[in-house]
C-alpha cells in the first residue's frame, strides 16, 4: 500500500497496531514520552536554527516551551527562516513565531517574549525550566545562559553556524564542563552569514540531543563538539574537557 492511500480510514485495527510497532522507537516508550510532555524549555533565539529545534521539540510533544528573542526580522532572514515572509520585516521574530509554534502543538504551552536576554532577566526567563537551547550565536548571551544553567544545574545544547558548516555541544555543569570551561573569554562579533539549510541540519540535531535528555536517554554530546562542513558533507569531533579552575562552575567539582 502506497504511503499516499494509508490512513488509519483504511487500516484495520491489526494492520494499524502493526504499523505502529514497526514505526517504534525501541529505546523510546511511554515513559520517555511523559517526561517529555511534562517538562518545559528555554529556547534563547527565534532565528532559523531555533525555529527548527522549537518545532521538533513541539511536534515531539513537549509540554511546555519558552522562546525569547529581542531582534526584528531583517532581508537576511528571510532566505532561512521557516516562518519570516518579506511582509514580517521589521517584525518582532518572537511575536512573529508565536502563532506558528501554536499550530504545531495545541496542547503545548508556548510562551514567546520579545525581550533582549540580559543579567537582569535571565532568572525569570530560566524559571522552571528543565532544559536550555541557545541557537542564539550571540556569546554574551550564551555566557548568561551558561550561568543560569551552573546555577540551576541545567543542560544546556547549544549550536551556531556561519557559512556551510555548524558545531554542536552540550553542556551540563555538574555532569560535564559548561560553556566557559570550553571558552573562557567572550568573543563578541557580528553574526557571519551561513547557507539557507544549514539552520534547518543544527536545529534538527539539537532538537533531537534535547529529546534525548528530557526523555531519560541521556545527552549523547556531552563533553563532545561536533562540527558539521558542508562543503565536504563531514561531521568532525573534538572533545571538550572539563576544567577544575573553571571560574564559573568550579565550586560544582567534588
Amino acid at each position: 500500500m502506497g504511503l499516499a492511500k494509508m490512513t488509519t480510514s483504511n487500516l484495520s485495527p491489526a494492520e494499524i497496531t502493526r504499523y505502529a510497532r514497526q514505526m517504534a522507537v525501541p529505546e523510546w516508550g511511554r515513559e520517555a514520552q511523559e517526561r517529555v510532555k511534562s517538562a518545559q524549555v528555554l529556547i534563547a533565539g527565534a532565528g532559523g536554527v531555533a525555529a527548527t529545534a522549537a518545532l521538533h521539540l513541539l511536534a515531539g510533544g513537549l509540554g511546555a516551551l519558552r522562546l525569547v528573542d529581542g531582534s526584528r526580522v531583517g532581508l537576511s532572514d528571510l532566505y532561512h527562516h521557516l516562518f519570516f515572509r518579506e511582509r514580517d520585516l521589521g517584525k518582532a521574530k518572537a511575536t512573529v513565531s508565536e502563532p506558528y509554534l501554536k499550530e504545531v502543538n495545541p496542547f503545548a504551552l508556548v510562551e514567546t517574549k520579545a525581550k533582549t536576554i540580559s543579567k537582569f532577566n535571565i532568572s525569570r526567563l530560566t524559571a522552571g525550566c528543565h532544559l536550555i537551547i541557545d541557537a542564539m550565536h550571540n556569546s554574551l548571551a550564551g555566557f548568561l545562559l551558561n550561568q543560569a544553567a551552573v546555577k540551576l544545574r541545567l543542560p544546556m545544547v547549544q549550536a551556531w553556524g556561519w557559512e556551510m558548516h555548524g558545531c554542536l555541544t552540550t553542556y551540563w555543569p555538574g555532569q560535564g564542563p559548561c560553556l566557559a570551561c570550553a571558552y573562557p573569554q567572550l568573543s563578541l562579533g557580528s553574526p557571519p552569514a551561513l547557507m539557507g539549510p544549514l539552520p534547518g541540519i543544527l536545529g534538527s540535531l539539537q532538537a533531537l540531543e534535547a529529546l534525548r535528555i528530557l526523555g531519560g536517554l541521556g545527552p549523547a554530546l556531552l563533553g563532545r563538539q561536533l562540527t558539521f562542513r558542508g562543503d565536504r558533507f563531514q561531521m568532525l569531533e573534538k572533545s571538550i574537557k572539563l576544567n577544575p579552575q573553571c571560574h564559573v562552575c568550579r565550586h560544582l567539582k567534588g
